[in-house]
């Protein structure tokens, strides 16, 4: 286990330097710059209060909380303010939050997705003063993961993990039905053929995966990527793709709806943003499901007795690129808002660095940006990270480099996704939904 965490250790510097950033947010009750504590930032019994919010679910919440009840236990005169949410629902919380100056002093955001939503609204604190006063360390750090966080020369986010998209497996659910598990790839053509099987061997009520089209963008992310292009031009002035690719990819996924592989599209809209464990895959109803690679213990531990493995994503054996997955990095920052930034700091600092701290953690988003942290965890390393840092050796070896996504991102995936719900449900033919996603992003990116 020991030298398949090294070696990925490697390949990790080597790789995510392609990653840029942005990062940020707007913080607690007023606009106010100054930095340290006061006494808005304090409750009545004198402590200083500290928001703290992140995205998860009951079993990170845990950790999470044994993490802050720690740091509150060795700093008395501090009380964290959780601020949980599931996946969904953060990012619309947040926004609003941010929006008007009310956002934690400390929160997570996903770098790939929502960074230059929020760095180019003035809305993060610089870290880098932090540093320089011995508030928070960066010893040991990847320089390639510092610079992921950092944006215009200044330092505004740290990671807590890298990770990458695949399809989790259960591999019990197979040998039930009397089939074996698909290779580590497997091309679409050979997946669709795969899943015509397995689909006449599943009771009613069951699928072989997810509907990608209607749980995210990474699906049609990754399938442009492999052809060559992008969601977005790196300006995010255009779409990097065409309606030809875009409707190839609809209709594949009809062709699996049709044939019952993935749900109807009721189903699938029901499963938009429910915690983990009410997923399908969850619920033992679902074979395949997409998901980043440092959930696989999740799901390993909500689905007892039964042999989670990682598959890679179906791959295009005529495409530019094998595979198109970006990897991913979670991460922490401040708000410029905070009226406790100090002590914020200090929280961040332990986070990401105290080696009990990131025990508890233990790689809950991907495997950490810290030598001194990888070293810690080497020993304890939970078998399914193990396999996650394999699967992540074998796919960096053959997608593009990862690119954030440009300011308008969001919109326009929002988009996408009311178009593609809208083919799902018959309401349009893919031709129509095709013309009427590209007129519609046209307008949004010309604003």
């Amino acid at each position: 286990m020991q030298k398949n965490t090294r070696n990925f250790y490697l390949l990790f510097s080597v790789f995510c330097f392609a990653l840029f950033l942005a990062a940020c947010s707007g913080d607690q009750e007023s606009a106010n710059g100054e930095e340290g504590t006061d006494n808005d930032g304090e409750a009545s019994d004198g402590k200083v209060e500290i928001r703290f919010a992140w995205w998860g679910n009951t079993e990170r919440d845990k950790k999470y909380n044994e993490i802050l009840d720690l740091y509150e236990e060795q700093n008395p005169n501090v009380s964290i303010i959780r601020e949980p949410s599931t996946w969904n629902d953060y990012w619309t919380k947040l926004s609003t939050q941010a929006a008007g100056g009310n956002a934690p002093d400390l929160f997570g955001l996903h770098l790939l997705l929502y960074g230059n939503e929020y760095f180019t609204k003035d809305t993060i604190e610089p870290l880098d003063s932090y540093v320089d006063s011995g508030i928070i360390s960066l010893e040991g750090w990847d320089q390639s993961v510092l610079e992921a966080g950092t944006y215009n020369d200044q330092l505004l986010a740290l990671a807590k993990g890298v990770t990458i998209q695949a399809m989790l497996t259960n591999v019990t659910k197979l040998e039930e039905v009397g089939m074996e598990p698909p290779p580590f790839e497997i091309s679409y053509q050979d997946f669709k053929d795969y899943a015509g099987q397995l689909v006449e061997k599943l009771p009613e009520g069951e699928y072989v995966t997810t509907d990608p089209t209607m749980i995210g963008e990474h699906g049609i992310e990754m399938w442009v990527r492999q052809k060559g292009g992008a969601f977005l031009s790196e300006d995010g002035s255009e779409l990097g793709f065409s309606k030809e690719d875009l409707k190839s990819y609809w209709e594949y996924w009809n062709e699996m709806r049709d044939m019952g592989a993935i749900p109807p599209a009721k189903v699938s809209a029901e499963q938009a943003g429910v915690p983990e464990e009410s997923t399908l895959f969850a619920q033992g109803k679902s074979v395949f499901m997409d998901r980043p690679t440092n959930q696989t213990k999740l799901f390993d531990g909500l689905l007892q007795g039964d042999e989670i493995k990682i598959t890679r994503y179906p791959i295009m054996e005529d495409g530019e690129f094998k595979g198109g997955e970006q990897l991913q990095v979670p991460a922490i920052v401040m708000s410029k808002n905070s009226k406790v930034k100090d002590e914020a700091a200090k929280l961040l600092n332990f986070f990401v660095n105290d080696l009990e701290a990131t025990e508890i953690y233990s790689a809950e988003n991907g495997i950490p940006g810290t030598q001194p942290v990888r070293d810690n965890l080497q020993s304890s390393l939970h078998e399914k990270d193990v396999l996650a840092v394999e699967h992540m050796e074998k796919v960096v070896e053959d997608i593009p480099p990862t690119t954030i996504r440009p300011e308008g991102a969001v919109q326009v995936f929002t988009a996408y996704s009311r178009n593609a719900e809208a083919v799902a449900f018959g309401q349009l033919t893919v031709d129509e939904a095709v013309d009427a996603f590209f007129k519609e992003a046209e307008q949004i990116l010309a604003q």
